[in-house]
């Protein structure tokens, strides 16, 4: 059970991570930014990435896909 829950965890964060890269203004991302040289179509895919890796974390941990399971 603790294992499902860090997973949840996981890949909440990995998706408001993502959702705050791909949908925040440039100038936010520029203040967060380690360096000011990273453009923000940068910033935006490194979002959506964050953004489908923490919804797939979420859908396979909460047996989402449970019909492909049972074959």
């Amino acid at each position: 059970m603790k294992y499902k829950k860090f997973l949840d965890v996981t890949g909440t964060i990995l998706l408001g991570i993502g959702v705050f890269f791909a949908f925040l203004p440039h100038t936010i991302h520029v203040a967060t930014s380690l360096d000011n040289n990273t453009p923000h179509l940068e910033h935006v895919i490194i979002g959506m990435v964050l953004v489908v890796g923490g919804l797939g974390i979420l859908v396979y941990n909460n047996k989402a896909l449970k019909i492909w399971h049972n074959r």
